[in-house]
């Protein structure tokens, strides 16, 4: 590639980057404060790694993975048995002697029918329900972190925005322009602080403070987009984490059910004991060693012919669930609805900020006052991108739509 080529390339990616931005701000810098640069992607990677409320679900969604393996083993329950004896303290009559016998025993359990299969069912059911709450943690803690982390770029940006401005402030020789750059300094100052506090809170989510505090990257230049209320409602029944978190612990609630009354089944405990008595003498009448085998059938009743309050607690464990399916499937409905509205005046304010900054940049140095009315468009400007980047997300995260925005 000849240089004057590539001279060529790297002015059109210029011009397409800024046309595409509409913006062009002075770089961010701080004196007293290391910042790390880090994007979204990568900050939200961070945040599904390191989130203690996400790796605590995690560790509850393999304890439940780990009982679900075990659930289908049998519970034999096996009791081993030793007796020694009997032995009497005093003999009956003069001349009785009394053998020592040994006695070995084994009971074990064999469970009321359907109990094994309800068990295992209900692990699994609850496994799954522990997965959907771990993914569900997951997708609010990623909502909160990104909003906090436009938060910060906002604050990054409005910091540039009044940097360009104290650079601008530099081509005018007026009596004012030190009253203008001392305001600038000013709301510079505060924002830095605001900053720091939307930095720290970024790593609050990542639980690590040895580290230097993040800075957010992009413009929050996101293009405003079409939406049908309908699509939107549809594609969030069948995907929403919440939803499907409500639909598992309905199914757990079922299950649990049919484990309550399995377990109302009786069991039975057969066993075999084992005697043997040695050769023995009693009343100069002599006996020969003696062994004999026992069988046992042991049928334990419980109170379940009397008491079926553990049903009727699962029945009402089944309906409460059926009602947060249902409260949730309506809520659905609402909060799209809702914010679908919202998102329309967004767009509306950000179209109007938009073309307020065209004009306003028109004149930005033509006199003082034209820098002061661009800066004013500007901020209105990131304002309004900001709102419309985050009602944008919730937007599509309500509706199910999880990937990582491009902040831009």
């Amino acid at each position: 590639m000849s240089f004057q080529t590539f001279g060529f390339v790297v002015a059109l990616v210029w011009v397409l980057t800024n046309q595409a931005s509409g913006q062009t701000l002075a770089p961010f810098k701080s004196t007293d404060t290391q910042y790390q640069p880090i994007s979204l992607g990568v900050y939200i990677a961070e945040v599904n790694e390191k989130n203690a409320s996400i790796k605590s679900r995690k560790l509850s969604s393999d304890s439940a993975l780990s009982v679900a393996e075990q659930a289908g083993m049998p519970h034999l329950s096996p009791i081993l048995t030793y007796a020694r004896g009997s032995i009497y303290t005093q003999a009956p009559y003069s001349g009785y002697s009394n053998p020592a016998s040994n006695t070995l025993g084994a009971t074990v359990t064999v469970e009321g029918w359907g109990k094994r299969s309800a068990r295992e069912a209900h692990a699994r059911a609850e496994a799954n329900r522990q997965m959907a709450e771990m993914v569900n943690e997951s997708r609010n803690v990623e909502t909160q972190a990104i909003f906090g982390y436009i938060d910060a770029l906002r604050t990054k940006l409005l910091w540039q925005s009044y940097q360009s401005a104290i650079d601008g402030l530099g081509s005018f020789r007026t009596s004012n322009v030190n009253q203008y750059k001392t305001e600038f300094l000013s709301a510079q100052k505060v924002l830095s602080n605001d900053l720091k506090f939307y930095s720290y809170g970024l790593m609050n989510f990542t639980n690590d403070h040895d580290r230097q505090l993040p800075l957010p990257l992009g413009t929050l230049n996101i293009a405003p987009q079409d939406f049908k209320v309908n699509d939107l409602i549809a594609k969030a029944q069948g995907s929403r984490t919440d939803l499907l978190t409500n639909q598992a612990s309905l199914e757990s609630a079922s299950s649990n059910l049919e484990l309550v009354k399995a377990n109302r089944n009786v069991d039975f405990l057969p066993g075999v004991y084992y005697n043997q008595t040695p050769s023995y003498s009693s009343g100069g009448q002599p006996y020969g060693a003696q062994q004999s085998v026992t069988f046992l059938l042991s049928v334990p009743l419980g109170n379940g012919f009397v008491d079926n309050s553990d049903v009727t607690s699962a029945v009402n464990s089944l309906t409460e669930q059926e009602l947060n399916l249902a409260s949730t499937k309506t809520k659905i409905v609402t909060e799209i609805n809702q914010t679908f509205l919202q998102y329309e005046s967004t767009k509306e304010r950000l179209i109007k900020a938009n073309n307020a900054y065209k004009q306003a940049s028109n004149t930005k140095m033509s006199s003082i006052q034209g820098l002061i009315n661009f800066r004013d468009a500007e901020y209105e400007l990131i304002d309004a991108r900001t709102v419309h980047a985050k009602t944008l997300i919730l937007l599509q995260r309500l509706s199910g739509n999880f990937e990582v925005p491009n902040l831009n």
